[in-house]
């Protein structure tokens, strides 16, 4: 069996110090943020992370899901 992919749990609620609100710019280093869809950061719905900083900056919760 090889392994494909990384396979990331996160809790229901989006953690502590996350932005609410999509940012365009990561605030600790001004870096450009890559957008995802999924679980990281907690809840469910779109994310923007920080490859520099390796951290969720900003979460937006879908409650269609």
């Amino acid at each position: 069996m090889t392994d494909d992919g990384i396979v990331h749990i996160a809790a229901s609620e989006v953690r502590d110090g996350i932005l609410d609100h999509q940012v365009e710019a990561c605030p600790t280093c001004k870096g450009p943020l890559q957008l995802g869809f999924g679980l990281a950061g907690g809840g469910f719905g779109p994310y923007g992370f920080c490859e520099a900083c390796e951290r969720i900056v900003w979460k937006c919760v879908s409650e269609d899901y």
